[in-house]
């Protein structure tokens, strides 16, 4: 907005007064007249400069109150955008943290599953080991580094129940000097005797040892558990037993309970043909004598 020039308006009757009062010229009637008109014109001027500065004063104040709305309008509105851009920012954060947790969800899935593919490859591989040999102590020893190996268990024992006789004798394990001095399981308790009255596999949850950390009984279909395996501590990077662990100790048991039977009873059968065998050279050499 524009305004009025009152500097030019003074200027002009300043050189109008001059003109008017120029002591050289006599002053006729008609002379005096246009000075009344003058100075009557001059008051008007005068009056019109005042209105024309206040209007001057209005228009400054209009100006600077027009320049504070913009910026309040502006400030308003970049703030307005701001909030938006901060609502936005804040359902982008959520979105990518949801989209995190998903991802980090799909990789523990993913790490499971490999870790259980691994296993089961590894149970495959151990129960060819287990199968591998009639040998008796062979599958004893192979068992033994199954459980160290795979499990990471540096403290067990298996026991097997004899043909005759209640007490299961102490047939392998590792880490268990001293436990069983008369080499059998005598007068279980505890969870030992769940395990083997249930027929169920117990576990202690969140611990890496225990007297005893877990209990799998050794079972045949036909006739029930004929043996047991008593894990009592496992690596301490473990943190404890997991539900993978569980289902290993469940495979390898059903396993290491075949492979130990068809071993001694192909032992014993051994035992008694050349027994037997021993016995026709036996007589056969009576015979000939």
């Amino acid at each position: 907005m524009n305004t009025l020039n009152t500097t030019e308006i003074q200027q002009l009757l300043s050189r109008t007064e001059e003109f008017f009062s120029n002591p050289f010229e006599p002053l006729d009637t008609s002379r005096t007249d246009v000075c009344q008109l003058f100075r009557r014109t001059k008051e008007l001027a005068n009056e019109l400069i005042r209105e024309v500065e206040c209007v001057n004063a209005q228009n400054v104040l209009l100006e600077r109150q027009k320049l504070e709305m913009e910026q309040r309008f502006n400030s308003s509105y970049i703030k307005k955008e701001n909030e938006q851009l901060r609502t936005a920012m804040q359902q982008l954060h959520v979105r990518n943290a949801e989209m995190d947790r998903r991802i980090d969800e799909f990789r523990r899935r993913y790490e499971d599953i490999d870790h259980y593919n691994t296993a089961l490859s590894s149970v495959y591989i151990a129960s060819n080991q287990l199968h591998s040999t009639l040998d008796f102590s062979e599958v004893v020893k192979t068992a033994e580094e199954i459980l160290w190996n795979l499990v990471a268990a540096p403290a067990f024992a298996i026991f097997l129940r004899p043909e005759k006789g209640e007490d299961l004798k102490l047939v392998g394990g590792i880490g268990i000097e001293g436990r069983f001095p008369h080499g059998a399981l005598r007068d279980p308790a505890g969870m030992i005797n769940d395990a083997l009255s249930k027929g169920v596999s117990l576990f202690i949850d969140a611990q890496t040892s225990g007297d005893p950390l877990a209990c799998i009984p050794l079972q045949l279909q036909g006739r029930g558990t004929v043996g047991l395996i008593v894990i009592y501590e496992i690596e301490q990077h473990k943190g404890g037993l997991s539900n993978l662990d569980k289902e290993l100790f469940d495979l390898l048991a059903s396993q290491t309970a075949t492979a130990m039977t068809s071993s001694r009873v192909y032992g014993e059968t051994m035992k008694k043909l050349k027994s037997m065998e021993s016995f026709i050279s036996l007589v056969s050499g009576s015979d000939n004598n």
